[in-house]
């Protein structure tokens, strides 16, 4: 396996993270049965997806190809995982600003919610990064000779 280039990985990051932000808005969207909710979430979840992957998949580009050694199901938990951080990563900085006079009840209920939506994002994110980095290694690339 031949080692790819920082190019290919973050060009493959970044369409899985669009992938799946696309289809993310487009399901919240035929779940709620509103195109305006489509385009709420566009908008609003912009920011989860920019520290989802400064936190994940900035991570995973420097590990380059040991990525492909993982099992995919690993892969998911973690990504799951850090999908579920990043969309409780809100509560805790409120925690933690007001500085304990404030009390969350994090509930199963609340878990249930937007919790467990940035979880299948994150581990759909993750598993795709991995196939398209696997994906572009293999394809072919044409060798000019500029001379």
């Amino acid at each position: 396996m031949e080692n790819t280039t920082l190019t290919i990985r973050i060009t493959s990051s970044l369409r899985a993270l669009g992938i799946c932000w696309f289809v993310s808005g487009v399901a919240l969207g035929l779940y709620i049965w509103d195109a305006r909710g489509s385009f709420l979430f566009f908008f609003w979840s912009l920011p989860f997806f920019v520290v989802g992957w400064t936190l994940v998949g900035v991570p995973i580009i420097a590990m380059g190809n040991q990525i492909l050694r993982i099992p995919k199901a690993l892969l998911g938990v973690a990504g799951a995982t850090a999908g579920a951080m990043v969309m409780l990563l809100p509560t805790l900085v409120l925690w933690a600003i007001s500085l304990g006079t404030q009390h969350f009840k994090l509930d199963w209920a609340y878990l249930k919610g937007w919790p467990l939506f940035g979880a299948g994002i994150g581990g759909t994110g993750v598993i795709l990064y991995s196939w398209l980095l696997s994906r572009a290694i293999y394809r072919k690339m044409p060798k000019l000779n500029i001379d």
